[in-house]
């Protein structure tokens, strides 16, 4: 089934043929994937009881998405990242009732089916497979805006200095984090900066523009985002758990719809983030991050998992990581691509499709679910 554009850029997927719902046609109508929101609609009169699954089909472990409105009709879920093509499980789990195991297949072209794990084929009656068909189960995936608003584009000034090449994330449209290799011994130590250059297009949950973190139990080190309100911030982890760890949250949300500058620095004292040069946070870290080595940098999303985990929603240019305290004070940001010097552990400018001219660590990995843009194409 080819993909149809609406008003909102919506996807419908089609129920595989060949299989029937047997009897489960009673507890689950539709499922809905608006997003990283998931509406399950059937019949759960113990709503209590319920249990809703999901994950990419290789994932070790599903998660269990934080229920945000629930009737005995249906049950909307909000998952912590958008997905993109690939496979997933969708498991309901009901006191007394066999488990419900959906898998979903999102397609690289949009192409996608849905059908249930735990049954099998119709041969004794093959009107069942076609009564399950005319069901009109269907999954939507939305850009979440009118067409003409998803591809318009942005376009960059032909004058500015850094006009070359940046990458472009859209977690609407499948991206993923971009890897650099060789950097799971890129530490941060007392003192460190980490910033770069972006271009903001909406706010998601958790937009990643720097990462190190593997998300296992104590895989985690650092990370620069954006959270879902706008809010710059700056995070590591002390011993590698979510429970001791430090974050700092400016005081002003990013702007959106223009290039900026973001820098998070640690002098050993204080944690401090500025955007476009001004210092928008400042508090004092009696701590330093963790040195695990598990997990390559990422850059605009978390690659701990498949790929598909809070990605950023814009352009990024400029990656830089430092083993120096950069900028304590507000001060005027940079009006030209960064030179590497003694201090540059990591630096991306994107130019040469992700060269990285940093003292640690390789290119970036581009794949099928990156996207490097030059300028004038913007």
């Amino acid at each position: 089934m080819k993909p149809t554009l609406s008003k909102y850029c919506l996807l419908l997927l089609s129920l595989l043929s060949g299989f029937v719902w047997a009897d489960h046609a009673d507890r689950v109508n539709q499922v809905r994937i608006d997003g990283s929101v998931i509406t399950v609609y059937g019949y759960f009169p113990n709503l209590s009881e319920t249990r809703v699954l999901f994950g990419a089909e290789d994932a070790p472990y599903r998660l269990e998405p934080k229920v945000t409105n629930s009737s005995v009709r249906a049950i909307e879920l909000q998952l912590p990242f958008q997905p993109v093509p690939g496979g997933y499980n969708l498991t309901i789990q009901q006191a007394g009732e066999t488990d419900l195991q959906l898998a979903i297949t999102i397609g690289d072209s949009g192409v996608s089916v849905l059908a249930l794990n735990n049954i099998e084929e119709a041969e004794d009656d093959p009107s069942d497979a076609a009564t399950a068909n005319s069901m009109g189960l269907e999954v939507i995936n939305s850009c979440r805006g009118a067409a003409e608003i998803c591809d318009s584009p942005i376009l960059m000034k032909p004058d500015s200095p850094f006009c070359s090449a940046v990458a472009d994330f859209d977690p609407y449209r499948g991206s993923q984090a971009i890897t650099i290799d060789g950097t799971q011994e890129l530490y941060l130590d007392e003192v460190f900066t980490i910033e770069a250059r972006i271009f903001t297009k909406d706010y998601v949950r958790s937009g990643i523009l720097v990462d190190k973190y593997s998300g296992n139990g104590r895989g985690r080190e650092y990370r620069l985002s954006v959270n879902r309100e706008g809010l710059l911030r700056g995070w590591f982890s002390v011993d590698g758990t979510l429970a001791n760890s430090r974050a700092v949250y400016s005081n002003v949300p990013i702007p959106k719809n223009e290039w900026i500058h973001v820098a998070s620095s640690f002098d050993g004292d204080f944690m401090r983030l500025f955007i476009d040069g001004k210092l928008v946070a400042e508090e004092e870290v009696n701590a330093r991050p963790s040195q695990l080595g598990y997990q390559n940098i990422a850059i605009g999303g978390n690659n701990c998992c498949s790929g598909y985990y809070e990605v950023f929603n814009g352009l990024i240019d400029e990656v830089r990581i430092s083993s120096a305290t950069r900028y304590q004070d507000s001060f005027i940001p940079p009006s030209e691509p960064f030179k590497p010097d003694a201090a540059t552990l990591l630096l991306v400018p994107f130019d040469e499709g992700g060269k990285n001219f940093g003292l640690v660590g390789g290119a970036a990995k581009l794949t099928e679910f990156n996207r490097v843009v030059p300028c004038a194409d913007l």
